[in-house]
């Protein structure tokens, strides 16, 4: 992964109306509210953020589907 300090920052497409905020790269695409609730649960019960959570899920699925190689983080 690079350094987040060596990574450039692009400026987000411009919005419709020019009065809203820019989205949070959280906010950037909507989960239904079904796989909320399920992620949320998910967390507590594993003891990890909601971030942690959707990369421990994402680094399992794509593993899982050859997708990923080697044990990495957990």
């Amino acid at each position: 992964m690079t350094d987040p300090t060596e990574t450039p920052v692009s400026s987000p497409e411009p919005l419709a109306d020019s009065s809203a905020e820019p989205l949070a790269d959280e906010e950037a695409f909507h989960i239904p509210d079904d796989i909320a609730l399920a992620l949320i649960e998910f967390a507590a019960v594993e003891q990890r953020s909601r971030g942690e959570a959707i990369c421990l899920i994402l680094r399992e699925y794509l593993r899982a589907k050859g997708y990923l190689r080697g044990s990495g983080p957990a």
